[in-house]
């Protein structure tokens, strides 16, 4: 190892053996302005060491931090799709928040992708091999 050099990924943007990108799934239940500034930092940080060919993030939102995704709630939504369109970063809003906040998919921004049970869809990427990280 050349000194200066990271000890983590050193430089290499490569997928992990088997060809197969990274696959990240990102937890988020809070409506904190600073833990969803955090969320998407962390999302910026990766692609700063990996390229989209090499790398999958989605982020998975519930609970108090599904007004990230609401046109009228959230604080962030050039930046939420200047990640989708510069990276691939998927968005998933919590089918059961939804109902239980009374919001419609019309209410959500255009870059959401699926609207399923959040609890069911981290399960299932984890399941999947998706390294989960929770902000």
């Amino acid at each position: 190892m050349m000194l200066g050099q990271p000890a983590w990924g050193a430089g290499d943007d490569v997928a992990p053996e088997g060809g197969q990108p990274h696959r990240v799934v990102l937890h988020l239940n809070s409506g904190d302005e600073k833990v969803q500034r955090g969320a998407l930092n962390n999302i910026k940080n990766l692609y700063q060491e990996f390229s989209p060919e090499t790398l999958r993030v989605e982020l998975v939102v519930h609970g108090a931090g599904l007004p990230l995704l609401i046109k009228k709630g959230t604080l962030f939504a050039a930046e939420l799709t200047e990640l989708r369109h510069a990276y691939g970063v998927s968005y998933i809003a919590c089918s059961n928040t939804m109902k239980t906040m009374k919001v419609t998919r019309e209410d959500l921004i255009g870059e959401v992708g699926d609207t399923v049970p959040a609890m069911a869809r981290l399960l299932e990427r984890q399941e999947q091999g998706w390294v989960y990280i929770k902000p």
